[in-house]
């Protein structure tokens, strides 16, 4: 239901205009959003849930919203449902819409919903178009693709799948100072790339098909491509003058960059997103540090090099939303 409501509350944001609000559901005990898009007579909202808890969570919803504006405030609420049967309770009733998650269509809408089946219509046509999912998220499998190829040349230069031999870390890249300093200025790019054993790649790479397929639809590929490897790179020079005795390897730097971007864009438009979205990705910030300062063996300056350089350089680029946001 999540993913669906998140594609919902995307289409009514880049395509028709609305902005997020979240307002807290003591019912559900968390914060829940809101799409709204406002005129000069009323405030016209829409919320989308399961079917267990709708009328609660519209009476919520409306008691919360009437507070936020002087003016009259509509609410039309979504239902989303795997159910093959549609529960007679919402039938008739006028702000209610029923989408099957199966079917992939609204099978109900009272009179009030009307103008939100165009965006049913509008997701079933962007599903069909996308179903490949590869194509949604070239970059960021691409990406991944390359980090595990080169794992498994480390792989079998060190002879063992679960650990990557130290020296053949230094042959293939790895960030070592002296070497830098001999004119291997490479390695500071080079050593995104690698990775010390099967669980540390396994992490990042979960990591940066979560993180990266954000940044890539925000931002776009060759935007995205630049904010990585501008994150990496900064990531590295941050481990260079701050950890000059370290070996550091690891696509971190590069990730903490993606989460930086994204808490740029999140910053540059909170307004329009909600306090709920910002707090996810400061508090997956906050996880981070936090693991990397408890752990050994972390490098915690590249993770703050790539988080600083991959947040400016977001402020440079600008996503591709920003015209929708305006």
């Amino acid at each position: 239901m999540k993913k669906f409501e998140d594609k919902f509350f995307n289409i009514l944001i880049n395509r028709y205009g609305f902005y997020i609000k979240d307002y807290f559901s003591q019912s559900n005990n968390e914060n829940k959003w809101v799409a709204i898009s406002e005129n000069d007579n009323y405030a016209y909202c829409v919320i989308v849930c399961d079917e267990n808890n709708a009328n609660v969570l519209y009476t919520e919803a409306y008691e919360q919203l009437s507070k936020m504006f002087t003016k009259p405030v509509a609410i039309n609420v979504v239902i989303a449902t795997k159910r093959d049967e549609i529960s007679q309770e919402y039938l008739g009733q006028y702000n209610k819409l029923i989408y099957s998650l199966t079917e992939e269509r609204a099978v109900y809408s009272g009179d009030g919903c009307k103008p939100l089946l165009k965006v049913c219509e509008y997701m079933g046509e962007k599903e069909k178009k996308h179903k490949n999912r590869f194509k949604d998220n070239k970059l960021t499998y691409i990406l991944i693709g390359l980090n595990i190829l080169i794992y498994i040349l480390t792989a079998i230069m060190s002879r063992s799948l679960l650990d990557s031999n130290t020296y053949v870390l230094i042959r293939l890249g790895a960030k070592v100072n002296e070497l830098i300093n001999h004119g291997q200025v490479w390695r500071l790019l080079t050593c995104a790339f690698l990775h010390g054993g099967i669980m540390h790649l396994a992490f990042n790479m979960y990591a940066l098909k979560i993180i990266g397929s954000e940044v890539e639809y925000v931002f776009g590929r060759k935007k995205y491509l630049i904010i990585y490897l501008m994150a990496a790179l900064g990531g590295s020079i941050f481990s260079y003058i701050f950890s000059p005795y370290s070996i550091s390897v690891g696509a971190s730097g590069a990730i903490f960059g993606l989460l930086g971007a994204m808490l740029i864009f999140g910053i540059k438009h909170r307004d329009k997103i909600g306090k709920s979205y910002m707090m996810n990705i400061v508090q997956v910030i906050i996880i981070n540090i936090i693991i990397g300062v408890s752990l050994s063996n972390i490098d915690n300056f590249a993770h703050l090099g790539g988080l600083i350089v991959g947040g400016v350089t977001a402020l440079i680029v600008k996503s591709n939303l920003e015209k929708s946001f305006k």
